[in-house]
């Protein structure tokens, strides 16, 4: 469908009726899932890019990160805000991640650090992780909640104990550049990362070590899924699409899926669809197992041209 929006974020609600979306101009976005069809947007929430966002587990609330340093939580039927915005980093937050309950946020930044959050009451909880060199791009939590991972434009993936803060071994070294996306998966005992360096690449939690080798796209990895079956699908800068299995063998061919980078990616709760965001102004469906683009029941919908729009911290396009 034609969005007419730069989207940096997306998520689909637990009954998958909505695809939620927001953008460079710090706009949210809602459409009805299989007819593809406006529900609500442009949603002004701030006048920043907002780089990440994450749903609530009940989708009562939209959970942004914005270029200004803040964290805000939002109504997502109306876009109002519920609460104070959390002053949470001193640099543009680039990345958000939640527990399962959603009761913790987990957000990465431009300073350097990783914080926990309780949401509710939007109070730190311990203390900064810090261990990157410079910006922390993509941050995870994974499936069990025990573990945080982040990954910076320092090329390390790093592994924190949730409940503690303390880090669990060394840096994970792989990547020749910055990694600029994560996925914990939604199942098992395996994260992914995918680089600047065009690669993704899996590790393995329990040895702490990569799992296989690295899977080459060939063009910076901006968006990543890990799907509980073991896919893994990498969105990349030139808008193509690469999909691999669980062993790493390459699944089907190689799609130029949009015209520009592929900012985000979700899928639907049971992980039959894949949704793609190009910044191509464009929202993809496809039916994941096959690969194949899905149609809207009804007829596309058309949304004002974006006005304006700001970015500021790291843009590794």
């Amino acid at each position: 469908m034609k969005a007419n929006m730069y989207a940096m974020a997306m998520a689909v609600t637990s009954d998958a009726v909505e695809i939620v979306a927001t953008d460079s101009t710090g706009r949210l976005f809602r459409w009805d899932r299989v007819r593809e069809t406006l529900l609500a947007g442009p949603v002004p929430l701030v006048p920043h890019t907002i780089w990440s966002m994450v749903l609530t587990p009940d989708d009562r609330e939209v959970v942004t990160a914005s270029s200004d340093g803040t964290v805000g939580r939002w109504d997502r039927p109306t876009g109002l805000s519920v609460a104070a915005p959390i002053a949470a980093h001193e640099g543009p937050v680039l990345a958000l991640a939640r527990t399962r309950d959603g009761n913790e946020i987990v957000s990465a930044s431009q300073d350097g650090t990783v914080r926990r959050w309780e949401r509710s009451t939007g109070a730190p909880l311990g203390e900064p992780l810090r261990g990157h060199t410079g910006t922390v791009q993509a941050v995870a939590v994974t499936p069990d909640d025990e573990e945080i991972v982040s990954g910076g434009v320092d090329g390390t993936v790093r592994r924190w104990d949730r409940t503690s803060g303390t880090p669990i071994g060394g840096p994970l070294l792989g990547h020749s550049g910055p990694v600029q996306a994560f996925s914990a998966g939604s199942a098992g005992r395996r994260f992914a990362s995918g680089g600047i360096d065009g690669t993704v690449r899996r590790w393995d939690r329990d040895t702490g070590r990569q799992a296989g080798g690295p899977l080459v796209t060939g063009s910076p990895v901006r968006s990543l899924v890990l799907t509980g079956d073991g896919e893994v699908i990498a969105g990349c800068a030139d808008g193509t699409l690469h999909r691999w299995d669980a062993n790493g063998q390459l699944v089907g061919a190689v799609l130029q899926a949009h015209g520009d980078v592929i900012w985000a990616m979700a899928t639907t709760p049971d992980e039959s669809e894949l949704i793609t965001a190009g910044w191509d102004t464009i929202i993809l469906r496809w039916e994941r197992i096959t690969g194949v683009p899905l149609r809207p029941a009804r007829t596309e919908t058309r949304i004002e041209s974006v006005p304006r729009m700001e970015l500021q911290g790291s843009t590794p396009f």
